[in-house]
């Protein structure tokens, strides 16, 4: 497969972490924008294939209603966090 030379603007700090990422995982910068570059969009491919790809709308609601201290997923049980694990555990 052939190479792409291109150049790309990106914010300083996450530039910098990038790197220092790079180095921990013994990799180029280059090996770890491509395995970035390709997780994103094999996650998407899978996302698509079971219509799973979230609505941009909705998210956009759920963030408005974050920001606004609600919580829209939030569970509501008559039992407490501790009887909630000991049931998913089997006790």
């Amino acid at each position: 497969m052939g190479e792409k030379i291109t150049s790309i603007r990106i914010n300083e700090e996450i530039w910098k972490k990038a790197k220092i990422l790079a180095i921990i995982e013994g990799i180029t910068l280059k090996s770890l924008i491509e395995d970035a570059l390709i997780t994103v969009i094999e996650g998407d491919e899978i996302a698509r294939k079971f219509k799973r790809t979230a609505k941009r709308g909705v998210l956009e609601k759920l963030k408005e209603a974050r920001r606004r201290g609600l919580l829209p997923f939030q569970i509501i049980s008559e039992k407490t966090a501790v009887e909630l694990v000991k049931e998913g555990r089997g006790d």
